[in-house]
């Protein structure tokens, strides 16, 4: 067996609505190369600080890149139907960051 040893760092976030109001993962930036955002229970809504109107059903799987986790909020889809997110997420590494432009505040 061969193991490879990779310079990534992998995180896990994982939220329960307790209410209807959105919510995000985290509470500071948080820039990763790649993630991928499960809905494991109740269908959510997904979107920006001031819009969530994209639906994501349960069991489905989205994956964005290069991005701020923080800027990522989420919602019940439907009133009541606290919906729980898991997010695995690969940190970004600072060089990327450098490259595009990004700062880690």
């Amino acid at each position: 067996m061969v193991i490879i040893a990779h310079p990534y760092t992998i995180y896990t976030f994982q939220v329960t609505a307790t209410s209807d109001a959105k919510f995000k993962l985290v509470n500071r930036s948080f820039w990763v190369r790649e993630a991928n955002i499960h809905v494991t229970n109740n269908n959510a809504m997904y979107g920006d600080i001031n819009t969530q109107n994209a639906l994501l059903t349960t069991n489905d799987v989205l994956t964005f890149e290069d991005f701020d986790l923080n800027d990522l909020y989420f919602k019940n889809a439907n009133a009541g139907d606290n919906t729980t997110i898991t997010c695995v997420a690969v940190k970004m590494s600072k060089a990327r960051m450098r490259d595009l432009g990004v700062s880690e505040e």
